[in-house]
């Protein structure tokens, strides 16, 4: 499955997935700063370059500071313009509270038109999920994994696999029952019958 990444100018802590000939990297405003530095070519630059200085390139694309959207929400446009339906972005987290906010919103928003965001960095991960995600340690980490609504109402939300497990529950947005779950070993599933949730891994370590 072909990937597009987007580096945001969040908090970049310098983890990054492999990337494959099919991949595309995008770096929005600062993120060029953070692929530089990590040795990583970015496919495209965007920004309004309001957190940098503007670099030089053919693919630098130069966005109005006066927008309707943020950098990184432009990144994603691209990234669905080229026909990206999986995406992962890093520097989504962290930072400005309002941008991670920001970045959460997009993400619910592409996923409601089949697109896959995950924000990621080295210690957390961001899934958005409307159906079911099956979920595979490579190696024994200790995560907490939080689940929250974040459409008015989750219908037939199940847990199987985390310390704590739910069998057809309805879930509402004012409701944070989902915080602070478990991993007990190294794979485990949730679902939902209908609704979006948003599952966050953090790393106990952290």
């Amino acid at each position: 499955m072909k990937t597009c990444y987007i580096i945001a100018g969040g908090e970049f802590d310098g983890f990054f997935d492999k990337v494959n000939e099919e991949d595309m990297v995008i770096a929005a405003d600062k993120g060029h700063i953070y692929a530089k530095e990590s040795g990583i070519t970015p496919t495209m630059i965007i920004g309004d370059f309001d957190s940098s200085n503007q670099p030089d390139g053919e693919m630098v694309i130069k966005l109005n500071p006066i927008k309707d959207y943020t950098d990184t929400k432009a990144a994603l446009m691209i990234a669905e313009d080229w026909g990206y339906d999986n995406i992962v972005i890093y520097g989504a987290l962290g930072g400005r509270d309002s941008h991670t906010f920001a970045n959460v919103q997009s993400a619910l928003e592409f996923k409601k038109k089949n697109i896959n965001v995950v924000l990621k960095s080295k210690n957390k991960r961001f899934y958005i999920v409307n159906n079911q995600l099956d979920y595979k340690f490579t190696e024994d980490n200790d995560f907490y994994v939080s689940i929250f609504a974040i459409s008015d109402l989750v219908r037939g939300l199940d847990i199987k696999g985390l310390y704590y497990e739910l069998n057809n529950f309805d879930l509402t947005n004012d409701n944070a029952l989902g915080v602070s779950n478990e991993t007990i070993g190294r794979d485990f599933k949730i679902s939902v019958e209908s609704g979006y949730i948003l599952v966050i891994f953090e790393d106990k370590s952290i």
